[in-house]
């Protein structure tokens, strides 16, 4: 797949390489099910129609700009693994543009001409709430007109799980609540991050990776991807720092700084017994959250 991140400086040099496409919009945080509904729609259509999908994202997040950086978004994933879903999802080319101010001035007229036809878009499919434009004001009911007829736009409908909108800020949430084992009913799959492996005494420490969230303090169940082998260990989030105890009690199967993949299955209850080494066991109360961070 191709990727380009697409700025006021080489916009021009890369309208050059534009072709005739098919093109999913959207902001994608989390690639949850509701965006990968679109992507899907837009490679059925780019299939049926016989041309290239292009996905075109945005990065900031608009609400960081227009607030001049007061309103912080918790992302749930850094844009390398943006990219390797779109990958899987079969996208051809991925166009990041910066968005700016200046960007955000844009009347709904100017996106669709300047940022669509000029790119190729000859079909755009988004979500049931995308907007675009100034003030949001442009959505996919308006494309047509906005496009001069020259696009339909393709409007997904909202996905749903019990009753709930599947959404990145409702993912979000449920990292924060500690609820990992609802996540995969609208993420598609386990709430995943990544960070360097840090030795302590008897346990790691794992530094999260930017862009990745903490979830709530609490015992997990974690499935460990490291060198394409998978171990389960116990996690303990406190106080914003992350630790790795062994099951087994045993030697750790990394090396110190290496970077892991964490895959959050589930949250331990209170009361769960955790075997530290063969000679300790530690139950999950607040003395042994003091005693493991003593270990330091």
């Amino acid at each position: 797949m191709e990727f380009i991140h697409v700025t006021s400086n080489n916009r021009e040099q890369t309208l050059l390489r534009t072709k005739p496409c098919v093109m999913a919009l959207g902001f994608f945080d989390g690639v949850h099910l509701g965006h990968q509904k679109v992507i899907k729609e837009a490679k059925r259509v780019s299939e049926e129609q016989e041309l290239p999908l292009v996905i075109m994202s945005f990065f900031p997040h608009p609400k960081e700009v227009l607030s001049n950086g007061k309103k912080i978004i918790p992302y749930l994933m850094p844009m390398k693994d943006k990219r390797r879903i779109f990958e899987e999802l079969g996208v051809d080319s991925f166009y990041l543009i910066q968005f700016t101010k200046k960007f955000a001035r844009l009347s709904p007229r100017e996106f669709v001409h300047t940022y669509l036809l000029d790119f190729g878009a000859k079909q755009v499919v988004a979500g049931f709430d995308f907007t675009y434009g100034h003030r949001g004001e442009g959505n996919m009911d308006t494309m047509k007109r906005d496009s001069d007829g020259k696009i339909e736009g393709v409007k997904v409908d909202r996905i749903e799980w019990e009753g709930e909108k599947i959404s990145s800020t409702l993912i979000r949430q449920l990292v924060f609540a500690g609820e990992l084992e609802r996540i995969p009913s609208y993420l598609g799959n386990e709430y995943q991050s990544e960070g360097r492996i840090i030795f302590r005494k008897k346990h790691v420490e794992v530094v999260l990776h930017p862009y990745y969230l903490m979830p709530a303090s609490g015992w997990y169940e974690v499935t460990v991807n490291l060198h394409q082998e998978a171990t389960t260990q116990i996690a303990v989030v406190h106080e914003g720092r992350l630790t790795l105890l062994s099951p087994q009690g045993g030697v750790f199967p990394f090396y110190e700084w290496e970077s892991v993949r964490l895959s959050w299955k589930k949250v331990l209850p209170k009361g769960f017994v955790q075997q530290v080494n063969s000679k300790q066991v530690l139950s999950s109360s607040i003395g042994v959250y003091e005693e493991i961070y003593l270990f330091q």
